[in-house]
Order: C-alpha cells, then structure tokens, then sequence
C-alpha cells in the first residue's frame, strides 16, 4: 500500500461518492439508525452514555481541526435520457471550509437543497434540511475504512479499474485526457468516462475529507500516468448497465475560497441525535 499525497486520492474519493447513496441519488440520509447501529446496544440510556464518553469534547481524534487550504469546488448534474437528452440538472457542491469539509446536494434547489457536513472543531457531523431551516447533530464519522481501503466495495482495486484511453480534448476550457473506470458491482453504473484535467492548481492534500487528511487516504499503487495522478476531474459520463450514458458531471466552479456559512450552525435549529436515542 501505498500513500498518495496528490489530487489521485481526490479523483478516487469522487468515484466513490457516486456510489454512495447520499451522493449518487441524493437520498435522505437516516442519521438516527446510523448510530443506532454503531452502538449496538438495545438498552437506550446504556447506549447514550457509552456513547457519551466517546464522542464530541470526549473525541481524542482531531486535535488539529484546521484545513490548511480553503476550496470550493461545484460539478454539475445532468440526469440523461435514453435518447440522450437532458432530463433533470442538478449542482452539488463541495466547500472546504477552516474547519472541516460541506457537501451540498441540489446546492440552489428550494425544496431539496441538503448539507452534509464534517466539522472536526465540533467534532461533529451536521445533516442540514436547508428549506426547514434544521438541522441534525451527530458523533462524527471517519469513513476512511469504506473508501480507504481503495476499492468499490467489491474487493476491486480502484487502481486496477481504470484504462487510459490516450484521448485528449479541451472540456469547459481545461485540456483533459480520458480514463475509463469500470465498475465492479454497483448496481447503476457500469463503467465511467472521466476527462482528467492537470491544469486545475490546488492542493488539498493536508484538508480532511471524510474524516481523515486527504495525504493519509491509504490506496494501492499501480498508475504511472501523471495525468490520473496528478490531475482533477472536470467531466465525467456515467453508463447503465446498457452502456448508455445516463448522468454527465461537469465542473462548473472552482474557487480558492469557502463560505464559512456553511459552518454555522446558529442560523438552524440542531436536534442531538443521541438525545433522540
């Protein structure tokens, strides 16, 4: 194994997020039954204090919550029909903020704009309704062990998984070259083209993502290719299991700056998960 300080784990941890749930249909997500699961423990005012004595101003992780580097980047959605016309456009947006990283799912909808928040000051997750103006508090969840591991879940290595097709093309301005990433076992898409891009200058190696910095994400080594290594996900095209292209991402914003709005919390009002145990 192999530790990549460049943009390569980025890439991957974008591969990812489709296919988590939360990210790739923007579904609720149920944080009560999350942590009802991780305590394990039927017995409800048992469960709270365990859970107490682990979690927030208990939390030895995180003892510098700090992002070196403040970022935000927004990729565009285009949900395709069969025939290839756009059918549904939504934008999601990543904000990484001084202390932790935002996931806004529909950034812009009305009715279904939802953040998904890690704030290693807080030591806290935040699930945010934005149109309710609530949001739900939680113990915060390192996910390095489902995406650190570097594969889709299947046992697959991301690595192993992509094919440098050695075609270039100038996308949204940036020149790209395409990888193809097959997908092992995800139940929507079969395979990915993704137009790499070097000419996107950030490094976001020492900021956390997920719970962990980007520079420790563990992934097995095997690419050479420094445009995959190095470079930055400007488009990607997703395939049915049909091989027809289903859902286009491009991005849309890059920005060395963060909103630090999406951080505040005094502007909902914040239910305790674990008081709702």
């Amino acid at each position: 194994m192999k530790t990549f300080k460049n943009q390569y784990c980025f890439v991957l941890l974008l591969v990812a997020m489709s296919l988590h749930p939360l990210f790739s249909k923007a579904q609720y997500y149920d944080p009560q039954s999350q942590v009802e699961k991780s305590v394990g423990d039927p017995q409800r005012q048992k469960g709270r204090d365990a859970i107490h004595k682990q979690v927030y101003e208990n939390d030895k992780r995180y003892k510098n919550p700090t992002n070196k580097v403040q970022a935000t980047i927004v990729y565009q959605d285009k949900e395709l029909k069969k025939n290839g016309d756009v059918k549904k456009t939504t934008n999601q947006k990543m904000v990484f903020g001084k202390n932790g990283e935002c996931i806004v799912i529909n950034d812009g909808d009305k009715k279904g704009e939802t953040w998904m928040i890690y704030n290693y000051a807080d030591k806290a997750n935040y699930v945010v309704n934005v149109k309710d103006r609530t949001a739900m508090k939680m113990p915060l969840v390192n996910m390095q062990k489902m995406i650190g591991h570097g594969d889709d879940g299947s046992g697959t290595s991301f690595t192993k998984s992509w094919v440098d097709t050695g075609i270039k093309q100038n996308i949204n301005g940036y020149n790209c070259e395409k990888f193809t990433y097959t997908y092992a076992s995800d139940s929507h898409y079969s395979t990915m083209d993704a137009w790499i891009s070097s000419e996107v200058k950030i490094s976001l190696g020492n900021d956390y993502m997920f719970g962990e910095r980007l520079n420790q994400y563990k992934l097995p080594a095997g690419t050479k290719n420094k445009e995959l290594s190095d470079g930055f996900m400007v488009r990607a095209v997703f395939y049915d299991k049909k091989n027809r292209p289903v859902l286009q991402r491009d991005l849309t914003e890059f920005d060395k700056t963060a909103d630090e709005k999406y951080f505040d919390m005094s502007q909902f009002k914040v239910t305790d998960i674990i008081n709702e145990l």
